[in-house]
């Protein structure tokens, strides 16, 4: 589904990713680990066009996008959760998944299938988005980058400083949705136990490469852990 190859990817002038080459699957639930400042998030912020990347190849569904804009990624069906989720805090939880039909044109209804994968967001429909913890604001930012109904979803770090039942929670949502729709989904995770738990290919970086790939269901977790801790 996507295609990374030869990527530079640019903060001012600092290079934080030189020559990535990594491939996500159509189908797959993709994890991308590693320590923190490997680059990871710089990859995700690479395929969605928020960073310079002035050399270098991103193919999505066959074509390439490394000079497409970021509004357009998203209207190609590419769904992006970034770390700190990014939910508009004054804006009730309605009003915030009723944004997310801004990629096919604001039209359209929100998917019902949302409301079973997350009971919370019916529940809590008028509530300002400020006003829910930390964990429901991420199931809401997830929810909110499904309306669309993308063909992939990227997420940035989805378990960072949320209870662990939540954790628990997002993990399953994440599972079905790429079982219920076939969505594609690209992990940044640091939290090895989840993406063990949860992905179905496992990636780890490290300064700005691919170190290790491999199927999740046949790596070892210790040479894993190791791996992210040299």
């Amino acid at each position: 589904m996507i295609k990374i190859k030869d990527l530079f990817t640019y903060y001012g002038e600092s290079m934080i990713i030189e020559n990535l080459a990594l491939d996500i699957p159509k189908g797959e639930i993709v994890s991308l680990i590693g320590r923190n400042g490997v680059g990871k998030s710089t990859t995700l912020k690479s395929i969605m066009g928020l960073v310079k990347t002035p050399q270098g190849s991103i193919i999505f569904n066959n074509n390439e996008i490394i000079n497409t804009p970021t509004y357009n990624r998203v209207k190609k069906g590419i769904g992006y959760v970034p770390q700190g989720r990014d939910i508009f805090p004054q804006m009730t939880v309605e009003e915030n998944l009723e944004l997310g039909l801004q990629p096919i044109g604001g039209k359209g209804k929100i998917p019902e299938y949302l409301f079973e994968l997350f009971p919370i967001l019916p529940k809590f429909a008028k509530r300002k988005g400020g006003d829910l913890s930390g964990g429901q604001q991420q199931q809401l930012a997830i929810a909110r980058a499904l309306v669309a109904e993308p063909q992939i979803l990227i997420l940035d770090e989805p378990t960072e400083g949320i209870q662990p039942s939540i954790i628990e929670d997002i993990g399953v949502a994440i599972k079905k949705v790429n079982e219920w729709k076939g969505t594609t989904i690209l992990l940044v995770e640091q939290y090895l136990d989840f993406v063990l738990k949860n992905s179905t290919i496992i990636n780890v970086m490290e300064r700005g490469e691919i170190v290790f790939h491999g199927k999740t269901k046949e790596v070892d977790g210790k040479h894993i852990q190791k791996l992210m801790t040299h």
